[in-house]
């Protein structure tokens, strides 16, 4: 929290910004949620997926794994096996999150990796927005982020989901930097939408191509996508829609 504060966002400024809930995960452990009491006010469940475990297991149960399955590629079932922490949502019936939902992962130790797992689920007829941000210190040795995110929109729901990927990338020689290989993937049922918007700007190597599953009829995917480089950066990034 005391390099959340350095970064000029704390969490007490946040608690003053109307319409913004935020999960902070510091390497790969959750160490601070806020509004989630306001939100379960309308059913809303905002929390860490290590608390989610713990207090909702069978609704994680029924959703994880359904859109990323643990074979799905080697970084994927490198997550499954390995985390311990990230963001979880559910959204009730009908219900229009009130704020925004947002998430900050900081990879703090050096040679580590930060392996989250993000689950969020918008059942029928209900809406909501999130925002992933990242950040990480320079450094000369390497850092790992393999994480994995599911969205499910069930039928009449949407979601906004956007990340600004701002990973340290390594210094002019090369040196340092995050490996940011990612699986993320959404599930659409039937009139259903997801809006994906994602900034790749930082990291030393990205292997990243979010896609959208549109299972059910009348089902839209939306993808915005802006991949900036420079020195020694390299880039493997896109989209899929899966009809």
């Amino acid at each position: 929290l005391a390099t959340f504060d350095k970064l000029g966002i704390s969490l007490d400024e946040q608690k003053k910004l109307a319409g913004v809930a935020m999960d902070v995960v510091v390497d790969s452990v959750s160490v601070a949620t806020t509004f989630k009491e306001t939100l379960a006010e309308q059913g809303i469940i905002f929390m860490s997926i290590s608390e989610a475990i713990k207090k909702h297991p069978d609704l994680v149960k029924k959703y994880i794994g359904t859109v990323v399955p643990q074979k799905d590629n080697f970084y994927a079932a490198l997550n499954s096996a390995v985390f311990s922490d990230g963001s979880f949502c559910y959204i009730p019936k009908g219900v229009r999150c009130p704020m925004e939902l947002s998430t900050y992962f900081r990879i703090n130790q050096a040679g580590t990796g930060q392996f989250e797992r993000t689950l969020v689920i918008a059942d029928q007829g209900s809406y909501v927005s999130y925002l992933e941000g990242c950040t990480a210190p320079s450094r000369d040795e390497n850092q790992l982020h393999a994480a994995v995110v599911e969205l499910i929109a069930l039928d009449d729901a949407e979601i906004k989901y956007s990340t600004v990927q701002n990973w340290f990338p390594g210094n002019a020689e090369g040196k340092g930097g995050v490996y940011n290989f990612v699986t993320k993937r959404g599930l659409c049922e039937t009139n259903a939408k997801i809006s994906w918007t994602q900034v790749e700007t930082g990291s030393a190597v990205t292997w990243k191509y979010p896609s959208c599953v549109l299972k059910g009829d009348n089902s839209v995917g939306e993808f915005y996508s802006i991949a900036v480089t420079n020195n020694y950066q390299q880039a493997d990034t896109g989209t899929k829609m899966i009809h």
